[in-house]
């Protein structure tokens, strides 16, 4: 099954846009999550990280919802590269199982990131009680402890399904990229670089869980190096099919 305007080993325009635009969304919005950046708040310092988290409430949650979108766009060009195999080949067997791990992954990102905006909302109430609290406000210490205890319950269940997430969508990465790697349609260094993400995040995670400090900077690397290795990706399978359509329009000129 192609969708209109795809051709067997060509990505539809759709794709190859959401391959390089979904990676750098993630990526980039991820870091300038309050509690991330080039010094992240430790995700054990529960306080400190809800702190930090109330305090830009509001603009963290606009960079929830565009991190989904990035997920969303990278899932509909992982589609793209799956329909653009020719069926029954061992390219379209492989990539089939990585797109679907990676729409498992789609909805439990979902899930993740709205547990994320809960705890930045109720991080809020905590910040805004505790200053009124400290202003001498009647009731403002109990309704902070309340609130309090609420983020501190969805931050352990953010980072718990965080952690199952991560474990899910890194190994559909490694179907994915030996797909890749057969596929013909980019060079095949980008798959077994895919498969390597893939391999290494779940080792990494395994030892160093996101929750941690160290397992939450790593996270960051390989994030980083992840997107890269996507937005590469996209622009070398442009690259490619911009190069073709101009030798194609080239050799109908010399034919007429």
């Amino acid at each position: 099954m192609t969708m209109a305007g795809t051709t067997p080993g060509k990505l539809h325009p759709v794709a190859k846009w959401s391959l390089i635009i979904g990676p750098v969304l993630i990526v980039v919005f991820n870091f300038l999550m309050p509690v991330n950046g080039f010094s992240p708040i430790d995700p054990e310092d529960t306080g400190a990280y809800i702190t930090a988290l109330g305090a830009d409430a509001d603009i963290a949650q606009v960079y929830i919802l565009i991190i989904l979108l990035g997920v969303v766009l990278f899932t509909r060009g992982i589609i793209g590269l799956w329909q653009a195999t020719p069926t029954g080949s061992v390219a379209r067997q492989r990539l089939t199982v990585g797109l679907l791990g990676t729409v498992a992954a789609l909805g439990l990102w979902g899930v993740v990131l709205g547990l994320g905006l809960a705890e930045a909302s109720v991080a809020k109430n905590v910040v805004d009680a505790t200053a009124a609290a400290g202003a001498g406000v009647a009731g403002m210490a109990e309704k902070a402890a309340s609130a309090t205890l609420i983020a501190t319950t969805l931050h352990a269940g953010y980072f718990g399904v965080f952690q199952v997430t991560t474990f899910v969508a890194f190994i559909a990465l490694i179907p994915l990229g030996g797909g890749i790697a057969v596929s013909g349609i980019v060079r095949k260094e980008f798959g077994w670089l895919i498969i390597a993400i893939g391999v290494v995040t779940v080792i990494v995670t395994s030892v160093m869980p996101v929750k941690t400090e160290a397992g939450s900077m790593a996270f960051g690397i390989i994030a980083l190096v992840w997107g890269l290795t996507f937005l590469v990706m996209g622009l070398q399978i442009m690259r490619q099919d911009m190069n073709g359509s101009s030798a194609s329009t080239v050799s109908t000129d010399s034919t007429e």
